[in-house]
C-alpha cells in the first residue's frame, strides 16, 4: 500500500499580506512549486525542472526540501496542513506533465504559482482539501463531493471531514460554497507558525473575495479555539472571534465574517 504523507502549504511573502507565492510540500522534504522562467538545479537542494511543456510555466521539484528555509519566527512564513494523501511520486509527475500540457504561460493574474498549488492539493488530498484561503489572483474552478482527511505527525494532529464544495477564481475575484463540515486540530508546531487547539462545526459557507484580499462570507458555525494557524493568531468561543497576523486580520461572528489580506476565517 502506497505511504500516507501530509500535504502542507508555505506562504512565502513577496510584499505583505496582499502577494504570496505558494509552496506544496508532501511528506517530510518533497516540495513542489511553479516558476516563471526554468529551474536552477543545485546540488544543495537536488532540484530541477520536470521539464517545459509550454513556453514559460515551468514546476520545479526538491527532494530535499527547499535549502536554508527560515522559520515562521524569523521569515514569517507560515506551514498550512492541507491533508493528507496516499498519492505515490508517480502519480504526481503525471499529474504534473498533464498541468503543464494544459498551462503553458506563466500569468501573475491567471495561472500562477497559486493555481498550480490549488490544483495540486485538490488532487492529492481530495474533497477535504483546505487551503490557506481562496486564491489571491488566478483563473481556476473547482468541485468535490463529500471527503475526509486524518493527519498525525510528531507535531500535529489534524481530522477534516465535509459534505462537499465548489469555487470559482477569475484575475483577483473569488467564491466558494460548502456544506455541512466540520474539522478538529492540536498541534504544537512554533516554527512553521502553528499552535494551539481548534474545533470547527459549520451548517455552510459561501465565501465571496475581492481585490486586495477584501473577503466575506456567510457561515453558520460554532468555531472554537486559540492559538496560531498558518502564523495568524486566532482566537474563537461559539463562533465570535479574530484573527490577525502578517497575513491580515479577520473577524467572526457565529454568522459569518469579513476579512482583509489573507487571513483566513
Amino acid at each position: 500500500m502506497p505511504e500516507k504523507r501530509t500535504v502542507r502549504i508555505e506562504d512565502e511573502y513577496l510584499a505583505g499580506p496582499f502577494a504570496k507565492h505558494w509552496i506544496v510540500y508532501v511528506g517530510e522534504s518533497d516540495v513542489y512549486e511553479v516558476t516563471r522562467g526554468p529551474g536552477k538545479a543545485s546540488s544543495a537542494n537536488k532540484s530541477s525542472s520536470s521539464g517545459k511543456y509550454g513556453s514559460k510555466m515551468y514546476i520545479n521539484y526538491a527532494r530535499d526540501g527547499r535549502p536554508a528555509r527560515r522559520s515562521w519566527m524569523t521569515s514569517g512564513n507560515a506551514m498550512t496542513l492541507v491533508g493528507s494523501t496516499y498519492k505515490t511520486d508517480n502519480e504526481i509527475a503525471a499529474f504534473n506533465r498533464e498541468w503543464l500540457s494544459w498551462n503553458k504561460d506563466y500569468e501573475l493574474l491567471d495561472t500562477n504559482c497559486q493555481t498550480y498549488a490549488q490544483d495540486l492539493c485538490q488532487f492529492l488530498v481530495g474533497g477535504a482539501f483546505q487551503m490557506p484561503n481562496l486564491p489571491q489572483a488566478g483563473t481556476d474552478a473547482w468541485a468535490n463531493g463529500p471527503g475526509a482527511t486524518a493527519t498525525g505527525t510528531g507535531s500535529i494532529r489534524s481530522a477534516r471531514a465535509t459534505t462537499g464544495k465548489a469555487g470559482a477564481q477569475w484575475k483577483s475575484l473569488g467564491a466558494e460554497a460548502e456544506g455541512p463540515s466540520a474539522a478538529a486540530s492540536a498541534s504544537v508546531d512554533i516554527k512553521n507558525g502553528n499552535f494551539g487547539a481548534f474545533s470547527e462545526a459549520s451548517i455552510g459557507r459561501a465565501e465571496v473575495k475581492g481585490p486586495l484580499g477584501v473577503r466575506a462570507r456567510v457561515e453558520p458555525n460554532l468555531d472554537t479555539g486559540v492559538g496560531l494557524q498558518g502564523g495568524q493568531l486566532k482566537a474563537k468561543l461559539f463562533g465570535f472571534g479574530f484573527s490577525v497576523g502578517g497575513g491580515g486580520v479577520g473577524f467572526s461572528t457565529p454568522l459569518g465574517g469579513l476579512g482583509l489580506g489573507n487571513s483566513g476565517k
